[in-house]
């Protein structure tokens, strides 16, 4: 049994009879027990007028006035009878005839059960002992319980009709209720095929408490694949862009024989385009496999990632001398993937790198918000209306510089990856570009530590 509705159909079905069933015993129990004690206080009643006109002879035999007996104990198997014994004789109801009443049980107070009497009647018998003139009596006082029984019965019948109706309308109920709370789930079952013929994208979020979360969680996972097919897209892009100018000048090397006396010059040359288009190959690659939000559990620590990374281009751009000036918490953690970071970090300080004179300036922050990035350099800068299209792939102010204009977009990809947002604009303490990050993160992953600063 796996469908969810057949499941809760199945568990209402059950509690409904078992309810039902439970209300038509309990009802019929209780009408039993006080008709029972409704003929039994009757019967009470019965004892006590016998007792009251109850006489004793001379001779202490009892004697019963005729007119002070009911006309129903004077019809015979009338079911009305009465027995009293006392040690100076019995006296039995007329309605008995010659049958006998079972043996009764004889206490101060009152004794009541069921027995056998004459022509099969079932008796409620009610049976009493007590002190008359200092005589024991006693007197047990019968009715028939069969016509009150089947008045019962038919009652029974009626009230378990009733509430086999109620019973089917609470089927009908439950059955509409289970698919009106069930329709949202309907409703996703219906989308999942349209979301395998690709005419929506998304699921709707329309569902209940205890659904939601997954159909959210799908959501996030289709998204994410959609971002990373996007992120193939553009690597593509990028990466065919970036191989026109190495396969250009390849083919004009191969088009060309190699000057004589400058065969080396030549092979130079072809090994330095063969080794960028290796190196773009690797970038793009690396690029696509963009983890994106991180695994869960994940940390980086900032302060040694940035550090190392921050020694690596100083080797690089050796010949410019440049200083890096990293204000990082000590403490500081990413919670995202290792790599995506030193992807960001690399892209960013790279270009600075390129365009800074002297000095370039990392700070870096976190909190319960999330992890703030900014670079800034001393370089020329970037006038305002070109600032926009730093971040469109191939794009490059100065041609003269050495690059394919792909840095900023692969950090915009990035930033957008995490839900971040990435500000560009003129640093006021350097005077060059500022390039200003910010990538949230779950608030159970916010760091601790106050802002250090590293000279490097």
């Amino acid at each position: 049994m796996t469908s969810l509705q057949t499941r809760l159909s199945v568990g209402l079905v059950v509690g409904l009879a078992a309810l039902t069933a439970l209300a038509v015993a309990g009802g019929y129990y209780s009408l039993r027990r006080i008709t029972e004690n409704f003929v039994a206080a009757r019967l009470a009643h019965d004892m006590e007028t016998l007792l009251t006109a109850l006489e004793f002879d001379a001779d202490g035999r009892p004697l019963l006035a005729p007119e002070r007996v009911g006309a129903p104990f004077r019809q015979p198997y009338s079911g009305h009878y009465y027995k009293i014994e006392t040690p100076g004789g019995e006296l039995r109801s007329r309605s008995l005839w010659d049958a006998e009443l079972p043996p009764a049980i004889f206490q101060h107070q009152p004794i009541q059960t069921f027995t056998v009497g004459p022509q099969n009647q079932q008796l409620l018998m009610v049976s009493r002992s007590f002190q008359l003139r200092d005589r024991p009596v006693s007197i047990v006082v019968t009715e028939d319980f069969t016509p009150i029984d089947a008045g019962l019965q038919r009652w029974l019948a009626r009230f378990g009709l009733i509430a086999l109706t109620l019973f089917g309308a609470l089927l009908l109920l439950q059955r509409w209720l289970v698919r009106n709370g069930l329709a949202p789930l309907e409703q996703v079952r219906r989308e999942l095929p349209r979301l395998a013929r690709g005419e929506i994208s998304q699921l709707s979020v329309n569902a209940p408490d205890e659904v939601r979360p997954l159909v959210e969680e799908l959501n996030r996972l289709l998204e994410l694949m959609g971002q990373r097919q996007r992120r193939t897209r553009h690597a593509l892009g990028n990466l065919a862009h970036a191989l026109k100018t190495p396969l250009t000048a390849l083919t004009q090397l191969s088009d060309q024989p190699p000057p004589a006396g400058d065969v080396k010059l030549w092979w130079l040359d072809l090994r330095q385009q063969i080794q960028r288009i290796r190196q773009l190959t690797e970038r793009e690659l690396k690029r696509a496999r963009i983890a994106g939000g991180g695994t869960p559990g994940q940390r980086v620590v900032l302060a040694r990632e940035i550090t190392d990374l921050a020694e690596t281009l100083r080797r690089i751009h050796q010949d410019c001398a440049l200083h890096f000036e990293l204000r990082v918490p000590p403490h500081s953690v990413f919670p995202g993937d290792r790599d995506d970071l030193l992807e960001l970090l690399g892209n960013l300080l790279d270009n600075a790198c390129q365009w800074a004179r002297r000095v370039v300036l990392l700070t870096a922050n976190t909190d319960v918000g999330g992890l703030w990035l900014q670079v800034e350099d001393d370089g020329p800068g970037c006038p305002p209306e070109q600032l926009e299209l730093l971040r469109q792939r191939g794009t490059r102010i100065d041609e003269s510089r050495a690059g394919h204009g792909l840095g900023l977009a692969i950090i915009s990809d990035i930033v957008a990856q995490y839900g971040g947002t990435l500000r560009l604009g003129r640093s006021e303490a350097l005077g060059g570009l500022l390039a200003e990050i910010a990538l949230p993160h779950p608030p159970g992953a916010a760091p601790e530590g106050r802002l250090n600063k590293l000279q490097s």
